[in-house]
């Protein structure tokens, strides 16, 4: 299981063995071939109808006519993390090479990101050179309503190549009208499953059953209205008869139609033709939803188990081996025939009920199958060992990243229980850090401190660095994370090398918003020194961060760029953490890809890893990643989506009660507002910001400190705007002085531009010129490649004449950058307000043409990448890009929209 990945029961990837099937459907057979192309495949019958034997032998057919078919049994259990979990894990054991960086997104978001999933798993199939055919077997036991909502948007936007097939006992809540009215729908319901008259003679005939007369058979047949389940109880019970003409007098006018007849049937039927130890063994082992012939000893105490079950599957007693590659076989019972053993399992002494299923879970815990332990020792109401269960595995939960797993198995029992596990209340807090869920962070803490361990140096350490974390990475307060911290680096305590590590990590960081650049990377070499004896060769996760983070913030763009680029790939190539490197810090590269000028890169990044960022992020990570989306939807002239972005921004950061989210974001919008000319906005959003930075003009040397300096720059930008210079240089000087303070290299060169710029403008030319080159200097060394375009056309001028004396190839190629950049935004700025508007097709850009030119000849994204020789994130970023300008919701509806624009022929 790598990190982040759910822990999965697999025989519910596997369906019956296709041999213990008695009678082939051909009939059924033919007409679920005959309609194989057909989007949706719906089987709707009671239990009992064959649904699963029926697709059993159209899953080997498919595999024979050399397509790929993926197999899930749903159960009663599985919310939307299990149903996600289980879906992809079936596609890749089919065959299919699934991305599972969108799973991982869905795991760490409690599923919120299925949409990202879905889209994930579209590509996946378009891409795959095989038909693809998902089966899910008994629905009607998903109850999320999440699981069907992914049901119906993987239906609408499903590739040519895709089929599903699903089978229940309830017609499910999907919206497939539109599907239907396109004849995408085959449904086959109980009168199409029953067997026929042919089916039923075939049927008995393989059930050994030699000498039924023909008006037996029809007898048979009537009485269960060719209902298999009818049938095979009957089977059985006929082979259990010396005199089967009395046996027809006396049931011949009995009806096994319906499931409750057949439960009465059973009541009777099925105790008198086995005996007392076989039925009891049977009763007992139905405890389990999968066993094999070890569980089933252990559960009876029958040394005959293997017999038996060999036995009753061999007569058909609706027991099925599964068909998996385990040495030891695995059996479940039909669901029918587990319901109604299940009933009988009730009526057992409540002792000896807990007995069953304290077996079944210690059973389970011995050979590691935690999932079902842990449910058998719930049903025993032994929640001692299930807290025992979950103390025995909270520690590799909470390293291989299962937060949001382990928080739902310690809340489904009682708080006090776990008190006393204080490994569990360690990770559990842990857990409850990363999932935001900061009341329950704090009873865990105080139940940690209530217990006699608390005081040993190891839990004191533990509880320390969870204190500094909960800071740092929840409440954005940096100085007092750094006040915890920095004296247990000064002490050097023995601690073990995962909170060792920590140790560093949360100091380094917070050392990094405390100004003090040099000595946070100091602390994160020494730590780097400490790893590089053992692996040389290999990313450290948390500490090679810091480096590229302290340069960004600093304003060292092309040092952040590199080191950022170098730390994030090297993590997805080799390691088993790189998914979750790029969602915590693909935030920080998205920012220096864009400040480098790098944008097609940025955007990339931005397609392939915002969702990641959304749910796993660092406050940082999602702030850049949002404020670069932003700016990267003006530049491509959607002004109204970086506006929606920046508001959403704004939202995330109410919600996480964070004031330098919402500071940045008012910032962006005031920089947005100033762009349009929207007076009445920017006064308000400068209102809104200036009382954010009072609330913390005290703030020094911490990440607060931003909240005053974004609005100080906010009032040096609104001023740089305006006609009045003097006001404009002594904004500009505040927010310099404030800047410097703070060591933020970028902000500082940007304000020294602004001051060329307003020299300039006020005549000064001499003092401008010489002030932009020194400033130049500065952008061209540090990689600035956006200071300049950012600030707008108003650059223009001082940029042009800074070319004309530049020497040196760096400031050339970044004043050529921004001149190549400004001078056509000076005509769109120069057309007048009632200038036409351009059609979508005018709106495309030359190389979103072409990608749609690909996309007609249904070229997959891989194979559109190829051809115009650019990322397969490029082409996905392109495609969003033209269904946003279409108003399409997918590739087909895009092109039906060019089609009818002129667009494509």
């Amino acid at each position: 299981m790598t990190p982040g990945e759910m822990p999965l029961i697999r025989t519910k990837l596997a369906p019956p063995r296709v041999s213990s099937a008695p009678v082939n459907r051909d009939s059924l057979l033919e007409q679920l071939n005959g309609a194989r192309d057909r989007k949706l495949t719906l089987l709707l019958a009671p239990g009992g109808c064959g649904k699963t034997t029926l697709l059993t032998q159209w899953r080997r057919s498919l595999l024979l006519q050399g397509v790929n078919v993926a197999w899930y049994n749903a159960g009663v259990d599985d919310n939307e993390l299990y149903f996600g979990s289980y879906i992809v894990e079936s596609l890749e054991q089919a065959g299919l090479v699934i991305d599972k960086e969108a799973l991982h997104v869905y795991l760490r978001s409690n599923g919120k990101a299925w949409l990202p999933l879905v889209a994930s798993l579209i590509n996946d199939i378009h891409d795959h050179e095989k038909t693809v055919y998902m089966v899910i077997d008994d629905l009607h036991h998903l109850f999320s309503f999440g699981a069907l909502k992914f049901i119906d948007y993987w239906l609408s936007l499903a590739p040519a190549n895709f089929h599903l097939v699903l089978s229940s006992r309830n017609r499910p809540s999907l919206k497939i009208t539109r599907l239907q009215a396109d004849d995408e729908v085959l449904e086959l319901t109980f009168p199409e499953l029953r067997f026929t008259q042919t089916e039923t003679h075939n049927f008995l005939q393989s059930q050994k059953l030699p000498g039924l007369t023909s008006t037996q058979e029809k007898a048979l047949h009537k009485m269960t209205d060719g209902w298999p389940a009818g049938l095979q109880i009957l089977a059985f019970t006929l082979r259990k008869q010396k005199n089967t003409a009395q046996f027809f007098d006396l049931q011949s006018n009995r009806s096994l139609s319906k499931v409750d007849a057949l439960e009465k049937y059973m009541e009777t039927a099925i105790v008198e033709q086995l005996t007392d130890d076989e039925f009891n063994f049977l009763v007992r082992i139905s405890a389990c939803r999968r066993f094999n012939r070890a569980l089933a000893e252990k559960l009876t105490g029958n040394p005959r188990a293997a017999e038996y079950l060999a036995r009753f599957e061999n007569e058909n007693l609706f027991l099925a081996q599964i068909e998996t590659l385990d040495a030891e076989p695995w059996y479940r019972f039909h669901r029918l025939f587990s319901e109604f053993l299940n009933k009988r399992l009730s009526r057992l002494d409540e002792a000896e009920l807990r007995k069953i299923h304290n077996t079944a879970s210690h059973w389970f815990a011995e050979n590691g199958l935690h999932i079902e332990a842990i449910r058998h020792a719930t049903d025993a109401g032994d929640t001692d060992y299930v807290v025992q269960l979950i103390d025995s595995t909270a520690r590799r939960m909470v390293n291989s990243a299962n937060f949001i797993q382990l928080l739902k198995r310690c809340d489904a029992v009682p708080r006090e229980s776990l008190r006393s596990r204080l490994n569990v209340c360690l990770c559990a807090a842990w857990a409850q850090i990363l999932c935001n869920r900061q009341e329950d962070f704090e009873n865990s803490m105080a139940d940690i401190a209530q217990h006699p361990d608390h005081r040993l140096p190891k839990v004191e350490m533990e509880v320390q660095l969870l204190r500094a974390c909960n800071y740092f990475m929840v409440k954005d307060d940096t100085a007092a994370c750094l006040s915890i911290v920095e004296p247990m680096i000064i002490e050097k305590p023995s601690v073990n090398a995962f909170n060792s590590l920590l140790l560093r990590n949360i100091v380094s960081m917070s050392l990094v918003y405390a100004n003090k650049f040099e000595e946070a990377r100091e602390v994160a070499r020494l730590r780097y020194q400490i790893e590089t004896q053992e692996r040389p060769d290999y990313p450290r996760p948390l500490i090679d961060i810091v480096v590229g983070l302290s340069h960004l913030i600093q304003g060292n763009i092309s040092l952040a760029t590199a080191s950022l680029q170098t730390y994030i790939v090297d993590a997805l190539e080799r390691t088993t953490y790189g998914v979750d490197a790029a969602g915590l810090f693909s935030g920080y590269l998205l920012e220096a890809l864009y400040q480098s000028g790098d944008i097609n890169q940025a955007r990339e990044f931005l397609d392939r890893y915002l969702d990641l960022i959304d749910a796993v992020g660092t406050t940082d990570g999602q702030l850049f990643a949002y404020r670069v989306k932003a700016r990267i939807q003006y530049l491509d002239g959607n002004a109204k989506g970086a506006q929606e972005t920046l508001l959403r921004l704004e939202e995330i950061g109410y919600q996480k009660r964070l004031d330098r989210i919402v500071a940045w974001s008012l910032y962006d919008q005031i920089l947005l507002a100033i762009r349009e000319a929207r007076t009445a906005s920017i006064n308000d959003l400068l209102t809104q910001l200036d009382r954010l930075g009072e609330k913390y003009r005290d703030a020094r040397n911490c990440a607060w400190s931003e909240i005053r300096m974004a609005a100080v720059i906010a009032r040096a930008m609104t001023a740089f705007s305006s006609q009045d210079s003097t006001a404009a240089l002594a904004a500009i000087d505040a927010a310099a002085r404030i800047t410097q303070e703070n060591r933020r290299l970028l902000q500082s060169t940007k304000l020294g531009f602004m001051r060329a710029i307003t020299l300039l403008k006020s005549g000064a030319s001499n003092e401008a010129i010489e002030l932009g080159q020194q400033v130049l200097s500065t952008a061209a060394e540090a990689g600035m490649m956006r200071v300049l375009p950012d600030l707008g056309v108003i650059a223009l001028p001082l940029t042009k004449q800074l070319i004309s004396i530049a020497t040196d190839s760096k400031s050339q190629a970044l004043l050529l950058a921004a001149k190549n950049e400004l001078e056509p935004a000076i005509d769109v700025a120069m057309q007048p307000e009632n200038a036409p508007t351009h059609s979508p097709s005018e709106r495309l850009s030359p190389r979103e043409l072409e990608v749609l030119a690909l996309v007609a000849k249904a070229l997959s994204s891989k194979s559109i990448a190829r051809a115009l020789n650019m990322s397969v994130g490029t082409v996905k970023w392109h495609l969003k890009n033209i269904f946003g300008k279409l108003h399409a919701v997918s590739r087909e509806d895009a092109l039906a929209r060019a089609r009818k624009l002129g667009m494509i022929a």
